[in-house]
């Protein structure tokens, strides 16, 4: 289904969910429009936003932009927000990890939206954000230096380059990072959870780190 229809079906029955948020269509652009509800864990409101949601063609294996329209953040990336207004919510490559394990508007709603302006509520209070990462390349790079538990860049390159030979090791096997433990203590789960890329995107993300000021062979 076309990204831009399928975001028209699940939009329509948004309002059942959240009713301070409506669907709209004006000029063929269609758009889900109003207030975000915060709440604490007992359900105790802790602020609101006006945001807008508008579709993309690649949806849902891209997010859709979110745009805060109620001028409380700025526009410019040390606050998450691109030039164009819509928000940068996640890095690249967990961005699509997310899409690729599958996301509808509910879920993106619950589990990416809203910890989103929660971040936002907190750098209002506190004058910083809660476990930020850095902007663009960096941010990238840091995910991958997460998942890998290591800032070894070449580590990490070499890592995806076995995962792109599509040869899990036994679970006794010494793991592929030349650590010595066994492969089901050291990095199995993050070759699990990234052989979902294809190679070709796995070949961009190697290249990205590659170009990296911080690469060292």
């Amino acid at each position: 289904m076309d990204g831009i229809l399928r975001f028209k079906c699940e939009a329509k029955e948004i309002h059942e969910f959240y009713p301070e948020l409506i669907f709209v269509e004006e000029d063929l652009n269609p758009r889900i429009v109003g207030e975000l509800i915060l709440q604490d864990e007992q359900g105790l409101f802790v602020d609101s936003y006006q945001i807008k949601i508008e579709p993309i063609p690649s949806f849902p294996s891209r997010f859709p932009y979110v745009f805060e329209t109620g001028g409380r953040i700025p526009v410019n990336i040390d606050w998450h927000v691109f030039p164009d207004g819509h928000c940068c919510i996640k890095s690249i490559p967990e961005e699509a990890l997310i899409c690729k394990q599958g996301i509808s508007l509910i879920r993106f709603l619950e589990q990416q939206v809203k910890p989103y302006f929660f971040n936002q509520k907190y750098r209002e209070i506190n004058g910083f954000f809660l476990n930020e990462r850095s902007h663009g390349l960096d941010g990238n790079i840091e995910f991958f230096e997460e998942k890998f538990n290591t800032k070894d860049l070449a580590q990490i390159v070499r890592g995806l380059y076995f995962i792109k030979q599509r040869k899990e090791p036994n679970r006794v096997e010494k793991c592929f990072c030349g650590s010595d433990l066994k492969y089901r203590k050291c990095h199995r789960d993050v070759y699990r959870l990234l052989e979902i890329f294809s190679n070709d995107e796995l070949e961009i993300y190697i290249n990205m780190i590659i170009k990296s000021p911080k690469f060292k062979f």
